[in-house]
């Protein structure tokens, strides 16, 4: 995890859409309490995401963008365009617990979910990311 905010894993170390900071080769896990809600792959410029909870691989193509700094970072997945079930993740901003980056909670970020088979109470309603934890590992 030492190199998880200088950019490691194949290709230039950039990420996505910002040139910044490439997760390339890391999985992260992301939990509401005791809970694994989600799973995100980076690989290259993309990011697989996992609902947890139903096993489902949102399909198409994700990018993501994630801006960092010594013990924190701001993380942004945009799925495609022609998505039919979406996962996206705006401003998520996480404070990292411990100097390898392993560990963290999220401090603000929403995320939005929209697919024909989700609860029409959160279908394309934006929800707060606020308390949920991460960790992180190479794959």
């Amino acid at each position: 995890m030492i190199g998880f905010l200088t950019g490691c894993g194949g290709g230039s170390g950039k990420s996505g859409d910002d040139g910044n900071v490439s997760l390339s080769g890391q999985q992260m896990r992301l939990f509401e309490g005791g809970n694994m809600l989600f799973r995100l792959q980076f690989r290259g410029q993309n990011v697989d995401v996992t609902k947890m909870e139903t096993r489902t691989v949102y399909d198409g193509v994700y990018t993501y963008r994630f801006n960092g700094s010594a013990n924190s970072g701001f993380l942004h997945i945009t799925p495609a365009s022609n998505s039919r079930s979406a996962c996206c993740m705006t401003d998520v901003n996480i404070s990292f617990d411990d100097s390898e980056r392993s560990t963290g909670v999220i401090e603000s970020g929403t995320i939005t979910e929209t697919g024909l088979d989700l609860d029409p109470s959160i279908d394309g309603v934006a929800r707060p990311m606020a308390g949920w934890t991460c960790r992180v590992h190479r794959d």
